[in-house]
């Protein structure tokens, strides 16, 4: 075996999860060189994999298509499973091609409650690609690895040296998956001063309003830096954090990926579709009530018109997390 693609496109959770199939195959076959096809935005990531010799972007697409033919993959590993990566595996030729089982009957099924069944991780799901190619291995953890460019990034611990530093999610790609601002604030209201906790709003720049109408319901100073980091950096800044409080979406895969301290909040999605931070440090509050879950991604308003699996999740029991995690 010499040539390796891994192909996933997006997005940030997603290709975190496939970090290791990377880790599988590099230890399987360590002369091989192990590639990964994806979006711009998610090179830093790829990057921090640390077992991946080359990242190809999936741009000017018959180009990059011509070039990947040539280079004669003796393995395709297709780790999206959409349309368009059917084509690129019909276009690249390689000598093998696989497919994970991306168990999507499964998940409609749990979604539609005809089924108890639940997946234990995507990693899972992930894994059965390699069990196409023989490779028979128990599920391993994401582990990321940060690559810091030190000039762009704060040094929080020179700043707050006696601090717990806190990172706060509160966006996600949709609504549902969104805890309420409101409640979020009255969590951060209710830590006592002697916990001499600092708070930290991180986030994409697309939810920067999101993060200061959260700055202006809270009594504390928190350090609004949304939008501030590009994806290397952004691991570099969680990497540094003492605790990390998020709903379902990307950054909560980074965090477990670091092994940080985390509280994750499920709202009209479940952990039982294989998306709980794989993180034994880590505290998943759902309130596991029977419409949930109602999507497998979320969406831009709650079926049932109540919110009910975000709004019995109380800031109190957000606390009381922090203080088990952190050991409060």
């Amino acid at each position: 075996m010499k040539k390796i693609l891994i192909i996933r496109l997006s997005s940030i959770g997603d290709i975190v999860l496939t970090q290791p199939v990377a880790q599988v195959l590099r230890e399987t076959y360590p002369k091989a060189s192990i590639e990964y096809l994806t979006k711009k935005p998610f090179i830093g990531l790829v990057k921090s994999f640390g077992c991946v010799d080359k990242i190809h972007i999936w741009n000017n697409k018959n180009t990059l298509l011509k070039k990947l033919r040539e280079q004669k993959f003796d393995v395709v590993i297709d780790l999206h499973s959409k349309l368009n990566t059917f084509f690129i595996k019909l276009s690249v030729r390689g000598r093998k091609t696989v497919t994970y089982s991306k168990k999507h009957f499964l998940r409609w099924k749990i979604i539609k409650k005809l089924t108890n069944k639940s997946i234990l991780s995507t990693v899972d799901v992930y894994f059965t690609a390699l069990s196409k190619l023989g490779i028979k291995k128990k599920i391993e953890y994401p582990k990321l690895y940060p690559n810091l460019k030190q000039n762009n990034i704060k040094n929080f611990r020179k700043d707050y040296p006696d601090r717990q530093l806190i990172g706060i999610f509160p966006g996600a790609l949709h609504k549902t998956k969104i805890y309420p601002l409101d409640k979020l604030a009255e969590f951060i209201n209710l830590i006592p001063e002697d916990w001499e906790c600092k708070f930290i709003i991180l986030g994409s720049g697309s939810e920067k309003e999101l993060s200061e109408e959260l700055a202006t319901k809270s009594k504390l100073d928190l350090m609004n830096l949304c939008g501030e980091f590009d994806i290397p950096d952004l691991i570099g800044v969680i990497d540094k954090l003492d605790g990390v409080i998020s709903n379902d979406s990307g950054p909560m895969h980074i965090a477990a990926a670091l092994g940080i301290p985390q509280i994750a909040i499920f709202g009209a999605t479940h952990p039982k579709l294989g998306f709980a931070p794989l993180n034994k440090r880590s505290v998943v509050l759902s309130s596991n009530i029977s419409c949930q879950p109602c999507s497998l991604h979320g969406g831009d308003r709650c079926p049932k018109k109540h919110f009910l699996c975000m709004k019995s999740i109380s800031p109190e029991l957000i606390k009381d997390s922090l203080a088990k995690i952190l050991k409060f």
